[in-house]
């Protein structure tokens, strides 16, 4: 099988998540943490009664609202997004799979949400055995990662996890889904 998400991802996610979370703390925090530092070394180094006193307090409440709205802005967005990232990786490594065989009909490239993860996602048609009918089915893959390499309706079995691609393997390009339910047809009489 042809594995489309694998361990890498899994590591490269976790590494993109401590590296975000580092810069944010070697930048931001000690940057605003020196220039409140050096304030107040000014604060108490003024004279008793000094006008200046409120240049200083303006400086440091500008500094302490600057650093709250990047605190928002950076750990709301690009952390965020990089954690749930991480967390929906190891869920794909630590839940539970589930085997299909359907045929492949086409792509959508277009932007879709699964657990605030980017995806697109391929479509195929599979076979219900309850129903006894054939639906359409949606496999989300990465957004950022190239589709796999299937051939328009090829027969294929694929692993997914919540509805994620993990690993795929092409049975076969030449199968229709009508050619199935013929064939189903028949093999029930």
């Amino acid at each position: 099988m042809t594995e489309y998400f694998n361990e890498s991802d899994l590591i490269r996610a976790k590494r993109q998540r401590i590296f975000i979370l580092l810069t944010f703390i070697f930048v931001a925090v000690l940057f605003t943490a020196f220039i409140c530092v050096m304030l107040f070394v000014v604060y108490m180094g003024l004279p008793y009664g000094s006008d200046k006193v409120i240049i200083v307090k303006i400086i440091t409440y500008s500094v302490t609202l600057v650093f709250v709205g990047f605190c928002f802005v950076y750990l709301g967005v690009p952390y965020k997004r990089a954690k749930k990232f991480y967390v929906f990786l190891n869920n794909l490594k630590t839940g539970i799979k589930e085997t299909s065989t359907a045929t492949f009909l086409e792509t959508d490239g277009e932007l879709h949400e699964k657990d605030g993860v980017d995806c697109k996602t391929l479509i195929f048609i599979e076979w219900n055995k309850y129903k006894k009918d054939y639906f359409e089915r949606k496999v989300f893959v990465f957004y950022e990662k190239n589709f796999p390499a299937i051939p328009e309706k090829a027969e294929v079995e694929f692993i997914t996890q919540g509805n994620f691609l993990i690993s795929y393997e092409i049975k076969n390009g030449d199968v229709l889904p009508e050619e199935n339910n013929e064939s189903n047809n028949n093999g029930n009489r």
